[in-house]
């Protein structure tokens, strides 16, 4: 009868409590270092704003803000996550690997992306003999460090880490309430976060930051162009609740949805020089100027990588469609990303 109540008390798995306290702390770290972007970023534009003869046009300022904004939002979302891994909540552990495994795609991808045209840029500005080659040289090994440790290396280790058995029994065993994380299986949350987060960036897109919106092979601005961003924002929002709770047609609306604006965004990237899409956001001349002379991608790059972008996350979204039965969302609790 001892033994009975000792197994009861013991869990019976590896408790993981000192890896969330570590990791949490990691979070918070990382958010104190967004929230010190953000204050530099506000301080750039404060400065910018105050030189006298300023070239920038005000367009310029307010299309910081979106940069602004997301690290802000960064900041809430890694002192957020940091404080729930410390005391090993079920929402935090859920929450991190779905953003872990966003952020480990993507960084692989803009890693792949940035190998591509990272040896013409630093070539051209050691060609143009402004900056030594040397210094060219350093620039390119501490830049390639800094990708492969924040965009490969960090989002890698919280994947292994919040994915371990352990840890999500861990979790489970300290933190016993069912939280709304648990409601839906994790590849579908993850889908729901995807896009409350493009919803989001479309309904900054309608207060008019971006000026103008790639559709099907011309840019459209103005106001037809805001209403666009406000409709597919309002669009995304009703997609994403619905995913939430298994509706089936909101996955075929989410398919059909992200399926038109790949095709979309890649006929347009292909035909529409990016220069095009600069000119609509009010960008000064002087600052268009300084752009061309950049190696900036081709048409044909832009197209392929936004493309490649697409083909990924439509192929996610149809791999979540074994868990849509419109049945409740509370009858399908077991649904893991797979490792």
């Amino acid at each position: 009868m001892a033994e009975d109540e000792e197994a009861i008390k013991s869990p019976q798995f590896k408790d993981r409590k000192g890896g969330l306290v570590f990791f949490g702390i990691i979070h918070l770290l990382l958010g104190g270092l967004c929230v010190l972007m953000t204050l530099v970023m506000i301080l750039g534009v404060i400065v910018s704003t105050s030189v006298e003869n300023a070239t920038s046009s005000p367009m310029e300022f307010w299309m910081m803000t979106p940069a602004i904004l997301f690290y802000v939002l960064l900041a809430v979302w890694f002192i957020w996550m940091g404080v729930g891994s410390i005391k090993a909540r079920r929402w935090a552990r859920a929450l991190v690997l779905i953003s872990s495994w966003f952020w480990l795609i993507s960084g692989v991808t803009g890693i792949i992306f940035m190998l591509v045209f990272m040896p013409d840029m630093y070539a051209k500005m050691g060609e143009s003999g402004q900056v030594p080659q040397n210094v060219v040289s350093a620039m390119k090994i501490v830049m390639s460090s800094i990708m492969v440790v924040f965009l490969f290396v960090i989002p890698g280790v919280f994947v292994l880490f919040y994915g371990s058995k352990n840890v999500k029994a861990t979790c489970e065993f300290r933190d016993s309430n069912i939280r709304w994380t648990d409601k839906c299986p994790l590849p579908v949350l993850g889908l729901t976060l995807l896009l409350s987060y493009s919803a989001l960036f479309a309904f900054w897109g309608s207060f008019g930051c971006y000026k103008g919106i790639p559709f099907f092979g011309i840019i459209i601005s103005g106001n037809l162009g805001t209403v666009m961003y406000l409709s597919i924002s309002i669009l995304l929002g009703f997609l994403a609740r619905g995913v939430y709770h298994l509706k089936l047609k909101s996955f075929w609306g989410s398919v059909a949805l992200f399926l038109l604006g790949g095709i979309s965004t890649f006929v347009t990237s292909y035909n529409v020089n990016i220069f095009e899409f600069y000119k609509c956001m009010d960008i000064s001349p002087q600052s268009m100027e300084l752009m061309k002379t950049l190696d900036l991608p081709s048409n044909f790059h832009m197209a392929l990588y936004s493309g490649l972008w697409f083909a990924v996350i439509v192929g996610y979204i149809l791999y979540t469609k074994k868990y849509f039965t419109d049945l409740p969302a509370q009858n399908m609790l077991t649904g893991e990303i797979d490792q």
